[in-house]
């Protein structure tokens, strides 16, 4: 089971460098502006996001629709979140923002520890070749860059009690809706199909040769999803501490605009 592979060291290591040097920059330079100003950066890659998304979907049109294209996956949320939390400016605006937060934080860290499990060699490698390996790895990028955007440019402080509740509750509908519709299609959304870990994977295809098929594939999605919604929900407090570690010694309101 590789983690990191030469090409993500390669790739990510320095792309990472320059994530964190640009976000002290925007931070120099938009720290002590508005909200809306400091959200600028945020917005332009949630624009990002859906072009990208909709020029991966058009692709997939053209050559005989995948199903596994349908956003149905864990990072698919970033298609939804990153937007309203760019442009919503509604009385739940602090809860978007966390819960925002906290799924931006899940794949930053998950990207540390297990690159590979979010976009393979395959995708670096043909990066200039292929459309989709251009997609994944550009999108799992930007999205890391808007966490430490977010961090850097203090636009949410996480201290609602809410916020938590609304992110256990957010996570897990999605995983209703994911587990759901990966059996129904027989698609491998967010691993609630089958285990994209090789060892996990030989574990559940031996217990579901004792137990059998559903009563291994309910046990198998209830446990993929206690974990989706407690390493969101891990990830949405490493980002509270992160952004306390960060945080000017003057807290700026961010309702302020």
């Amino acid at each position: 089971m590789e983690l990191w592979s030469l090409e993500h060291i390669k790739t990510l290591l320095p792309a990472l460098l320059a994530m964190v040097v640009l976000s002290v920059v925007f931070r120099l330079i938009l720290g002590k502006k508005s909200l809306n100003a400091r959200m600028i950066p945020i917005q332009i890659i949630a624009v990002l996001l859906v072009l990208l998304e909709i020029g991966k979907q058009v692709t997939s049109f053209r050559r005989g629709y995948d199903l596994y294209h349908i956003p149905l996956h864990y990072c698919s949320l970033f298609l939804f979140t990153l937007p309203v939390m760019a442009f919503y400016k509604g009385k739940h605006r602090q809860t978007v923002y966390g819960v925002t937060a906290g799924v931006c934080g899940a794949l930053f860290i998950l990207m540390l520890i297990y690159p590979a499990l979010i976009y393979g060699s395959w995708d670096i490698q043909n990066y200039f070749k292929s459309y989709f390996a251009m997609h994944t790895v550009t999108f799992h990028n930007l999205v890391m860059f808007a966490f430490l955007l977010i961090v850097s440019l203090g636009v949410h402080t996480p201290k609602t009690k809410g916020e938590v509740k609304a992110v256990v509750v957010f996570t897990s509908a999605f995983c209703v809706v994911s587990a759901a519709m990966a059996q129904i299609l027989k698609t491998n959304y967010a691993n609630f199909y089958q285990c994209n870990i090789p060892p996990l994977e030989e574990l559940r295809l031996t217990i579901q040769k004792a137990l059998g098929y559903w009563p291994t594939q309910i046990l198998y999605i209830l446990i993929v999803s206690a974990l989706t919604v407690g390493f969101t929900v891990m990830s949405y407090y490493a980002y509270k501490a992160l952004r306390r570690l960060t945080a000017p010694k003057e807290e700026r309101t961010p309702q302020t605009a």
